[in-house]
């Protein structure tokens, strides 16, 4: 059954008729979100003085979910900073994310181990509130309601999130404007293509400006226009907010994302920036000798004892060679480097020894490689 309220009252007065929000509006029924409690630091005595820690916003400790004898998470741990940028969720079908994502925001509760949300426990029920306050949550399947008008939805969303008077008008007016939804915001949502109503329930998971943004597959369904639209204001909301973002497109893992965590099987098999994820741990090198490339060899030998290098060895690149960018006398080498080992301290040793360089590169790998080899089996 659908709430019974005011038919998009509110919406429809601020933003089609240029209305002043007046104190006649009814108020929003809910509660209002108060900063209390726990606020990112915490205060320690140490050797008679204090001082500050600043609490991750997510924090993940030997979380296990588990559904009679399946268990459906075993063991996760990982914590993320505030404000660290955008974390990719990644893992196949059954994986476990989903399941995951639910246990963050306090729609499942854990089998085992502890969630914290900005230092709140997701296992204390005193503290779940104000954590669901803090956190925005769209689920793959969008949860709508089909009958009601758009800016019915976004007043009605507002409201239990504990929004009203100017601070509801504000919110949904920026929503309106950066989800481009003033086209239908009288439309019934029932009638609305997919992409739109994604991007309706969008609006919905951002209306109260949450700290901590979670989203599952938010630009399914769009088309391609509509996908770099909303890329972008994933970006956006990564630099102000502490974002989880699962999805199924790597691609857009590689454009957007700074970090990735990779479930398979219910455990975390990989979590790391994805520039490190990606890094093949080789650098590739174009070069030869100046005095010929009879000493091409001696290149080898030299790269194989340069600093962090394990080994060194020489390709060949028939279809470089005939597109012109291999020219003649130049060889490729591939220097497979050690663990934490420092492409720059391998540069400046090549700067160093007066060979023609054409190419230094650090090698990577694709996402869609990484994630087979983590996933299968």
């Amino acid at each position: 059954m659908r709430p019974d309220f005011d038919r998009g009252s509110y919406i429809r007065k601020a933003f089609f008729a240029n209305a002043k929000v007046s104190a006649s509006r009814p108020d929003s029924g809910g509660v209002l979100v108060r900063n209390g409690g726990a606020v990112g630091q915490i205060s320690i005595a140490l050797a008679g003085q204090s001082e500050f820690l600043c609490l991750p916003m997510i924090e993940v400790q030997g979380l296990c979910k588990s559904y009679g004898d399946f268990q459906a998470l075993q063991n996760a741990s990982f914590r993320i900073e505030k404000q660290q940028g955008i974390t990719a969720l990644l893992g196949p079908n059954g994986a476990g994310k989903t399941t995951t994502m639910r246990l963050l925001t306090g729609y499942l509760e854990p089998s085992a181990g502890e969630i914290l949300i900005d230092g709140r426990s997701v296992r204390d029920s005193r503290e779940l509130l104000e954590i669901k306050r803090r956190v925005g949550y769209l689920p793959e399947s969008s949860p709508l309601y089909p009958e009601m008008l758009v800016s019915e939805f976004l007043e009605f969303t507002g409201r239990v999130r504990g929004l009203g008077g100017d601070e509801l008008e504000n919110n949904a007016r920026e929503m309106i404007e950066k989800l481009e939804l003033g086209s239908h915001l009288y439309s019934p949502i029932g009638i609305l293509s997919k992409g739109f109503r994604q991007r309706v329930a969008l609006a919905a998971t951002l209306i109260h400006k949450p700290e901590v943004i979670i989203l599952d597959e938010p630009t399914s369904g769009l088309d391609p226009n509509q996908i770099v639209h909303i890329r972008s204001l994933i970006r956006d909301l990564g630099a102000d907010s502490t974002l989880i973002l699962s999805t199924h497109i790597l691609q857009e893992v590689e454009d957007i994302c700074d970090r990735v965590i990779i479930v398979n099987r219910g455990r975390i098999v990989a979590d790391q920036d994805t520039k490190t994820l990606r890094s093949a741990g080789e650098v590739r090198i174009i070069a030869r000798s100046a005095s010929g490339s009879e000493n091409n060899q001696k290149i080898q030998a030299s790269l194989a004892e340069a600093p962090g290098v394990q080994q060194c060895r020489t390709i060949t690149d028939i279809a470089a060679h005939a597109a012109g960018s291999v020219p003649e006398g130049y060889e490729i080498f591939v220097c497979e480097m050690e663990a934490d080992a420092s492409p720059e301290k391998l540069f400046a040793h090549v700067a160093a020894q007066g060979w023609e360089v054409r190419e230094f590169a650090p090698m990577t790998r694709s996402l869609e490689e990484i994630f087979a080899e983590l996933t299968a089996g």
